[in-house]
């Protein structure tokens, strides 16, 4: 496990990013991800970024994380999440919410709010189904027209392609969860045979945010926010994977 973090000074303070998380996953093979068997081995990894500023609540704020799509391994995101610390000022009405997207989650989760601690035999519910409930129940929900979202997104950055998830955080949220806002992704790591031979080894997982105000937008922790934006402008996470056999 390793971290990494940037920080931009502004005049009334700074705004700061950090990312952390595995360095060196170890990938399945592709077969594994279509296995139906609740008892087959679910092995995946989950990347946690944190934002903080300073001031009031922005408009809106954007989180990235982007993996490198140039070696012989992938990157299936599972499940993303944004954190809160309860109780939030207006609890009640995220209880309900919350309460009806675990509803929709049972049987994994128990009347308690807990996993069921015989989740694995159920018929029809893998390890992977127990692991997204676990999250959802951490995870702040989507309240009205302020819900948060995420979007699954591809990118090219110093002419090499990523592909990734970008969040979108309303204001009206990052009132609710303070100035200092965490998020992350769960993701499975699969080998990926490249058509025309080679690959590019390492690669980085690139992490960017940028905050909008009235006026226009903050970037953190510092840079563009462009399609063709460098290395440069993100906190970056290196990245080993350890590709295994294919006929698994």
């Amino acid at each position: 496990m390793v971290s990494r973090w940037d920080r931009r000074s502004q005049a009334d303070g700074a705004n700061w990013l950090e990312i952390y998380g595995e360095s060196d996953p170890v990938s399945v093979p592709l077969a594994s991800l279509f296995r139906t068997d609740p008892s087959q081995e679910f092995a995946a990894y989950l990347y946690v970024w944190t934002l903080g500023y300073t001031g009031d609540a922005p408009d809106r704020a954007e989180v990235r994380l982007l993996f490198p799509a140039v070696d012989r391994w992938r990157v299936k995101d599972v499940q993303a999440l944004v954190y809160h610390l309860p109780p939030v000022q207006e609890e009640r009405e995220w209880r309900t919410a919350l309460a009806e997207d675990l509803n929709a989650l049972a049987p994994a989760v128990g009347p308690a709010g807990e996993i069921a601690a015989n989740v694995t035999p159920l018929p029809g519910l893998s390890a992977a189904s127990a692991a997204i409930a676990h999250l959802k129940m951490r995870s702040a929900p989507q309240v009205g027209r302020d819900a948060w979202f995420v979007r699954r997104i591809h990118r090219v950055v110093d002419g090499a392609p990523y592909y990734g998830v970008e969040w979108t955080l309303p204001g009206k949220l990052l009132q609710q969860v303070g100035t200092r806002v965490t998020g992350a992704l769960l993701v499975q790591y699969f080998t990926a045979e490249p058509v025309r031979g080679g690959g590019r080894p390492g690669g980085a997982l690139l992490s960017h945010a940028r905050l909008t105000v009235e006026g226009g937008p903050v970037d953190l922790p510092a840079g563009s926010w462009p399609d063709d934006a460098t290395v440069d402008d993100f906190v970056m996470l290196p990245l080993s994977v350890t590709a295994q056999g294919t006929d698994g």
